[in-house]
């Protein structure tokens, strides 16, 4: 294996031999229609459910596709956990079965998190650069200039390419797409969407991905195969009533905050998240069954419902932690970092934490593989976003999980 430092930039070494993760079945399918497709330029999507591994297939791709053959690789994602677990996919698969041509390649890797790079540093020897969009557009100059602008080929890979039909995506996609076609080629711009959920709940949303990526699907795989097969496990759904009654007389705009955009009226999202009768329904509930539910990740509605629910495991003396996007603490008034939601996750991971609660944060991207139950204990309209969070649980025993996995399912009585 790799002994590559996790640094901002540097060289990943080839290691003699085959690469430690053999590929299953519906993952080599997918490479081979990637084959095909890749005879001209390209711009369409790999569809896998989540656990199914769209990560390390992309990676097994263009390592031997582009890599090999000296061809560069910009990666893109909306979060620096994503971008985290291509490089750690990379350096792990970085064997002479994939690289026969090359015995080291450049990466950089670059966000605005503290330990990866910035734009300004990109250099023209880089072989592959990962990075978040946002760092990106505030950096196109020096992508364009001192990376893009040298190449006649390039392949962009659109990590959870659902968001791709955000203004903020397809800035950067055209930005690459039209410095290639001025400089007459034509033909060098080869994009691939990675993605376990390919629908949009809206409908211009729908076409507007379709425009993205005109290619459309490339690969496709449906997780009740995967469920078959024993890669991903068998969910069994349990329906928990707390029995709490929200009495209130919504407006039509609030409506349709709830229906478009999944957004509950802030009112009703702090009455259930400081609702002390339902959290202690749910903590009871996973007392219970604790044997049969840990490890367990749970969805929390907001930053006050995760800091309420986690001090009701805590005072049970259950090892339990929440991650969040942005919190300061009431105490000190210090942010939660990055670093230190990352930290949390790999505690969770480690199986130091038994609970982990966490708020839109592991809907997507990071891997789990000790994961027994997830608990929705926030309410949601979204069929993305109801399919991510039960997903990942859903690691089969053929990858390394559980036959069957259990999905606390936690409603509102309306």
């Amino acid at each position: 294996m790799t002994t590559v430092q996790v640094t901002y930039a540097g060289w990943i070494k080839v290691e003699r031999g085959e690469a430690p993760k053999e590929l299953y079945s519906h993952q080599n399918q997918a490479i081979q229609a990637l084959d095909r497709t890749n005879q001209s330029s390209f711009e369409g999507l790999l569809v896998l459910p989540t656990g199914g591994g769209k990560t390390l297939t992309a990676v097994h791709w263009l390592l031997r596709n582009f890599i090999n053959n000296k061809k560069k690789v910009l990666w893109i994602a909306h979060r620096h956990e994503l971008l985290d677990q291509a490089l750690e996919t990379l350096q792990l698969s970085a064997y002479s079965s994939l690289l026969s041509n090359v015995s080291e390649f450049r990466y950089r890797i670059i966000s605005g998190h503290p330990k990866h790079d910035i734009p300004v540093n990109i250099q023209k020897t880089d072989d592959i650069i990962i990075a978040s969009k946002d760092s990106l557009n505030s950096g196109l100059d020096h992508l364009l200039k001192n990376w893009i602008g040298d190449l006649d080929e390039v392949l962009l890979v659109v990590d959870e390419a659902h968001h791709a039909t955000a203004k903020t995506y397809r800035k950067l996609i055209n930005a690459v797409k039209d410095n290639l076609k001025e400089r007459g080629h034509d033909n060098g711009f080869k994009m691939l969407g990675l993605t376990a959920t390919p629908f949009r709940t809206d409908e211009s949303e729908k076409s507007l991905l379709k425009l993205v990526f005109p290619n459309d699907i490339i690969f496709s795989e449906h997780l009740r195969n995967l469920i078959a097969k024993g890669i991903l496990a068998e969910p069994i759904f349990e329906n928990l009533k707390t029995k709490i009654e929200i009495k209130k007389k919504l407006t039509a705009r609030e409506i349709k905050n709830i229906e478009y955009f999944d957004k509950l009226p802030k009112d009703i999202a702090e009455e259930i998240a400081k609702s002390y009768e339902r959290n202690n329904i749910i903590l009871n509930h996973y007392i219970n069954n604790r044997e049969k539910y840990k490890p367990l990740l749970i969805f929390a509605i907001d930053v006050i419902h995760a800091i309420a629910l986690n001090k009701l495991f805590t005072d049970k003396k259950i090892n339990s932690d929440y991650v969040v996007s942005s919190v300061k603490d009431l105490t000190t008034g210090a942010t939660v970092s990055a670093k230190e939601n990352s930290e949390k996750i790999k505690k969770f991971r480690n199986g130091e934490l038994e609970v982990l609660i966490n708020v839109e944060m592991l809907t997507e991207g990071t891997d789990l593989p000790n994961l027994q139950t997830v608990f929705l204990t926030r309410p949601t309209t979204s069929t993305i976003l109801m399919t991510q969070m039960i997903g990942r649980a859903l690691r089969g025993q053929k990858a390394g999980g559980t036959e069957i996995v259990f999905e606390g399912y936690i409603c509102i009585r309306r």
